[in-house]
Order: structure tokens, then C-alpha cells, then sequence
């Protein structure tokens, strides 16, 4: 029995240090790409929970194997953001994998001609979503909207 309580408080232990640690990234994920909206006189974007959930939903997806990494169902999310917003003028996505820190993707994207231009776009919401593969690599996905 003590073994046993042993093992489920250590993964219950990981399972949270990891939720806290992807929300610390996610919250870094906004502070550096608000930072470089800021630096070029854009609004600051506002993180919305719903678009957190499909930009999450996706990075586990690809983190799991189960979609490969990439854009694959993007459409289906641009729908589903449709639960969330009445009226969607414009929808964009950024993904990426590897980076160790909110702070290391989004410099990542910086130097992306088509990722830099969906940071800087002209969207007011965001979500993000961070997942981590079973060798610990982490995949990122940033989905925009207007």
C-alpha cells in the first residue's frame, strides 16, 4: 500500500510539475510575442482559454503522434474557433518543435518570414497550447485571430 501511494504521488508530482511549467512557457509564449508586437506598435494580443484549448489539443496531437507536425487540421480549428467568436475576420497558426523555452520559440518564428508576419499580424486574440513527446522534446502552436 505504501508503495504504491509512493508511485501515485510521484507521477501525480510529475504530471503537475509539467501543467506548471507548460503554463509558465505559454505565459513566456505571450510575454515575448506581445513584447515584439509592443516593439513595433501593435496592440498587445489577449490570450483567450477556448483558443488555448485548440492550440493545446494540437500540440498534444503532434507531441502524441497522433497528427504529424505540421498544419494538419487546420481548417477543422479555424471551424471550431467559430464556438468562441461570432465573427472571425482572420485566422492564422504558427507550430514549431524543439525550443526549450517560450522565450527560444518565439525567437524561432522571429526569424521566419511567414511566422514573423503572423506574430505581427492584425489579430487581437491568441491561444497557445505546449505539449511534451515521450524523449521530452516540446511542441508549440500559436493560433491567431481577428
Amino acid at each position: 500500500m505504501t508503495r504504491t501511494f509512493f508511485f501515485l504521488s510521484f507521477f501525480l508530482l510529475l504530471f503537475s510539475s509539467f501543467s506548471l511549467s507548460a503554463q509558465n512557457i505559454r505565459e513566456d509564449v505571450l510575454k515575448y510575442t506581445n513584447e515584439l508586437r509592443r516593439s513595433k506598435g501593435l496592440p498587445a494580443l489577449e490570450m483567450k482559454d477556448g483558443l488555448n484549448k485548440l492550440a493545446q489539443e494540437h500540440s498534444s496531437n503532434m507531441a502524441k503522434g497522433k497528427t504529424s507536425f505540421g498544419h494538419d487540421g487546420f481548417m477543422q480549428r479555424q471551424q471550431a474557433a467559430h464556438k468562441f467568436f461570432s465573427t472571425i475576420n482572420a485566422f492564422a497558426e504558427n507550430v514549431a518543435y524543439g525550443a526549450k523555452t517560450g522565450k527560444e520559440v518565439v525567437k524561432g518564428w522571429q526569424r521566419s518570414p511567414g511566422h514573423r508576419r503572423n506574430m505581427l499580424g492584425k489579430y487581437r486574440y491568441i491561444g497557445i497550447g505546449v505539449a511534451r513527446n515521450k524523449k521530452g522534446t516540446l511542441y508549440y502552436t500559436q493560433v491567431f485571430v481577428n
